[in-house]
């Protein structure tokens, strides 16, 4: 797929049999992103243009607004994984500043998706705002769809059986409370943080239960503290893993959460190597034991529950 950062950086050449373009923020690649980008890429096929999403490196708020700027679902790398996942020929994604927000809504249509990626075809969701101070909306690209001869797709929510309308608000929600499960549902798999494993205390060693813990900066929108059945992704192989967010309360209850896999059935040096951790299920919130025998007569509840719920 080729990924392409800047409006600069487009070059109308690369796009002469014309483009399909699906625009948005894409934050969490949910179900709904997903319609929208499958219907943009079988588009595409049927008309032998390019398949192109065409995004933000970061979330417009953190620009326009800091303050109500949500926290991100998954970093500028994980989306464009993503994204390639999906098949499409071509990412567009640019840092939203203060160039980009200047940007009329009729201009950023005829002079970027028309001008420069010779869109034929353009699909957004119906929620999905354009242009300067975000006056452009479906009605408006229909109508420059008709005067400059593409053509303009809006589409509408899509809604989990379970949860109802799907969003990125409700799975950041979703993850805020620990139902990982309903995350999972509204994006249509496992939702995942990615970083390198680091030394921690060895208290988990101690115990009969030595964890792989992530440090540093962490892609993807940590869960809350709690404790979770999921898989840890070591160089693309997944381990079932009993996974622990939070700090420990028994013994350190006043630092900071981070993330903790014990990964079952698995023995190997796993220091500075990049592991990606999924949560499936929610096992159980963080609590202070009062004994050592107590807090180890949980843990290995916890990996029988955690091997029951995965399968292994």
């Amino acid at each position: 797929m080729q990924i392409i950062d800047s409006v600069d950086a487009i070059q109308r050449a690369d796009f002469a049999a014309g483009s399909c373009i699906a625009i948005g923020k894409f934050d969490g690649l949910h179900l709904g992103h997903q319609a929208i980008l499958e219907r943009m890429r079988t588009t595409a096929e049927e008309s032998g243009a390019r398949s192109v999403a065409f995004t933000f490196a970061n979330h417009p708020l953190s620009f326009l607004r800091p303050d109500a700027c949500p926290r991100p679902l998954m970093s500028r790398e994980q989306r464009i994984e993503a994204i390639a996942g999906l098949g499409l020929d071509a990412c567009v994604m640019v840092e939203f500043n203060a160039d980009f927000a200047s940007i009329p809504a009729e201009d950023f249509v005829v002079d970027v998706l028309v001008g420069k990626l010779n869109a034929k075809h353009i699909i957004m969701g119906a929620d999905f705002r354009f242009g300067h101070r975000g006056a452009g909306d479906g009605e408006l690209l229909r109508a420059l769809g008709a005067k400059h001869g593409f053509v303009a797709e809006v589409l509408d929510w899509v809604e989990d059986d379970e949860e109802g309308q799907v969003s990125s608000s409700r799975i950041r929600e979703a993850l805020l409370a620990g139902d990982v499960e309903a995350a999972g549902r509204m994006t249509g798999r496992p939702v995942a943080v990615r970083g390198e494993v680091v030394h921690g205390d060895a208290r988990g060693r101690e115990l009969g239960f030595p964890t792989a813990n992530l440090g540093g900066h962490v892609e993807g929108l940590v869960p809350a503290d709690g404790v979770y059945a999921g898989w840890a992704v070591l160089d693309g192989v997944s381990h079932p893993a009993a996974i622990s967010v939070g700090n420990n309360p028994t013994f350190t209850p006043n630092e900071v959460s981070r993330v903790e896999a014990f990964i079952l059935d698995f023995a190997d040096d796993l220091y500075g190597q990049t592991m990606e951790v999924r949560f499936a299920h929610h096992l159980r919130g963080m609590v202070r034991f009062d004994s050592l025998d107590a807090l180890i007569v949980q843990m290995d509840a916890d990996v029988v529950e955690t091997r029951a719920l995965l399968g292994c």
